[in-house]
């Protein structure tokens, strides 16, 4: 199988390819930016092979192209930004044009080079407000209300993808990708909300203090290795009987944050942390105070996929990773 992933050198994208080249497929990365040097060197050690193609997803013609050329089976057209409030007040065209136009840019490449999959790439943004007034978040049930550029986006992209899917003959499946964290995070510049998982390994790593806020909020975080799989389930099932699906734990992570941090100071030794109730102390920020619920994971489940990770398992996978590869939070 070959699989082009744009977007391939992002957090989700580097994630999917070490687990495709893992199983050894061919893997074609499309980006503006080039592969870090710690991603070269871990792929290097696994089965699949690996080709990087620079290439905007704007560029309909050129991106057909490539499909064809690779005869490539399967597509994540995974090239976003992922933007904050000061981006979106500033450049609202150019999130769109990236995060939207981009993707049916892609998908009508794919249209057009027989593409037999695309994974369309939505998020527990879309459910937006809905956080705030659900305790369970579900696919079929829950009212999305997308309140940033970037969720309202991903909605954009997972209604248009289905819709241009069904009139195009593509088959689109979308995946809402919960709160992630984990290996080959790190700042793209295309990322505006770093997570905190990421900002306290990378103050670890340097050994300075991290001060996290008093009251940590209860998040749905996923480790990066369960998206992978996720998103690899949806690739590979055959027949699937809904088109879209949440990926994510099933659980509220929030508050156990402080055992990462606790796993970090064995880790590195030299690195300390506490929490304050002062916010000019606070150098862990988190997107979101405020109690939010739960992105329920059923549907996928009765596919045969389930989270493999729980914290303790996750944070020990992500310690013993950053620390055969502490270079990889820079890039």
């Amino acid at each position: 199988m070959t699989v082009l992933i744009s977007g391939g050198t992002g957090f989700v994208g580097l994630n999917l390819v070490e687990a495709l080249l893992a199983r050894g497929e061919h893997v074609v990365v499309v980006a503006l930016d080039a592969m870090p040097a710690s991603a070269l060197r871990v792929f290097a050690g696994l089965p699949g092979r690996l080709t990087t193609e620079v290439g905007d997803v704007r560029d309909t013609e050129a991106l057909t192209g490539l499909l064809r050329r690779h005869q490539v089976d399967r597509l994540f057209p995974f090239a976003a930004i992922t933007s904050g409030p000061a981006r979106e007040r500033e450049m609202p065209e150019r999130v769109i044009e990236v995060n939207l136009l981009g993707f049916i840019s892609q998908l009508r490449a794919a249209r057009d080079a027989g593409v037999a999959r695309v994974i369309a790439p939505a998020s527990a943004a879309v459910y937006g407000e809905s956080f705030y007034d659900h305790d369970r978040l579900d696919e079929a049930t829950t009212p999305c209300v997308p309140t940033g550029v970037y969720g309202t986006t991903k909605y954009a992209i997972e209604r248009t993808g289905l819709r241009l899917g069904e009139l195009w003959g593509v088959d689109v499946i979308s995946a809402r990708i919960s709160s992630v964290f984990g290996p080959w995070e790190r700042d793209s510049g295309l990322r505006d909300m770093i997570g905190p998982h990421w900002s306290l390994a990378r103050r670890a790593v340097a050994r300075r203090e991290a001060v996290l806020p008093a009251v940590i909020p209860a998040y749905t975080w996923v480790y990066s290795r369960d998206i992978a799989s996720g998103l690899l389930h949806l690739l590979d099932m055959a027949n699937p009987p809904q088109r879209v699906f949440n990926i994510c734990s099933g659980s509220k992570w929030g508050p156990v944050i402080t055992q990462w941090a606790d796993r970090l100071v064995r880790a590195f030794p030299g690195f300390t942390w506490r929490q304050s109730a002062d916010p000019a102390e606070v150098n862990i920020r988190f997107t979101e105070l405020r109690p939010r619920g739960t992105m329920d994971i059923a549907r996928i489940a009765a596919t045969g996929w389930s989270p493999r990770f729980q914290p303790e398992a996750a944070y020990a996978d992500y310690a013993a990773w950053l620390t055969a590869n502490p270079d990889a939070l820079e890039g």
